[in-house]
């Protein structure tokens, strides 16, 4: 049985240092006329300073876009991106393209360099499966100790970041195909809550919604990582999980995930 009292003080203990304020004199970032990010002072003046890019106009970066369609909008924060990558002031480059909304739900304005979101930081988009075996384990991947973010910690059995031009389901698919060789057209997912993580990182500013799903996997279903990102896969059962919580052997996002499940479980939520 869940013991829906802990898990909810676990989960306001956990929001504590996932949610926090934007840095006092950082930027709003600017585009297509929406607010979509914040920078630092340091980034906010490289920017305006090395690129003909950006402007600071009313205590705001702007990006010099007016006219400009999504394509061409993003050419300009692709050249924005490298420059800062060469400035050092961006780690990490994965030559990968996320989308930038100004709403979970809205139609993207841009796309960006994964790298530069955080520097930057903008909102990024995750998808996170908890996996249930039938008698209400949890099923638990342990990240790769070459892993850039939170080497070694534990994380849900599927978990990554949603790229330009895909859904939440999609992306979900792709990584459990890729992180634990699961088909996911052959299971029943639920789609849980959204936690968002606003907090300072060394990259910059870490916003992140993350849309939260569920299965339940027959004892029988095989599970193997296919791309060398997960070292470990382990069933275990909730306390255990919960203990490990608590002593921070998983990473924020994905503890935060697994008690979101665990409410909906105990009926807390």
């Amino acid at each position: 049985m869940i013991d829906a009292a802990r898990v909810r003080a676990l989960q306001e203990r956990l929001l504590a240092r996932a949610q926090q304020p934007i840095p006092r004199g950082w930027l709003p970032v600017v585009m297509d006329d929406t607010e979509v990010g914040v920078a630092s002072p340091e980034v906010a003046s490289y920017l305006t300073a090395n690129t003909p890019h950006f402007a600071l106009v009313d205590d705001r970066l702007r990006l010099l876009d007016a006219g400009l369609d999504v394509a061409r909008r993003s050419a300009l924060l692709h050249d924005c991106a490298l420059r800062l990558r060469d400035a050092g002031l961006l780690t990490g480059w994965r030559a990968e393209l996320l989308d930038i909304r100004p709403t979970p739900d809205s139609a993207p304005v841009a796309t960006i360099e994964r790298a530069a979101c955080r520097a930057l930081g903008i909102t990024t988009t995750a998808v996170h499966l908890n996996a249930f075996t039938p008698a209400g384990q949890l099923i638990v991947a342990r990240r790769a100790g070459h892993k850039q973010i939170d080497p070694g910690l534990w994380d849900n059995l599927v978990g990554g970041m949603v790229p330009a031009g895909e859904s939440d389901e999609q992306a979900l698919v792709r990584e459990a195909q890729e992180e634990a060789g699961l088909d996911l057209d052959v299971t029943t997912l639920t789609r849980g809550g959204r936690v968002h993580v606003t907090r300072s990182v060394p990259e910059g500013f870490q916003s992140e919604i993350v849309q939260v799903f569920d299965t339940v996997l027959d004892d029988d279903t095989r599970l193997c990582n296919q791309d060398g990102e997960v070292a470990a896969i382990e069933r275990r059962p909730v306390a255990l999980v919960l203990e490990a919580i608590e002593r921070d052997e998983f990473t924020l996002e994905s503890a935060l995930v697994t008690l979101d499940a665990l409410l909906r479980r105990a009926g807390g939520h």
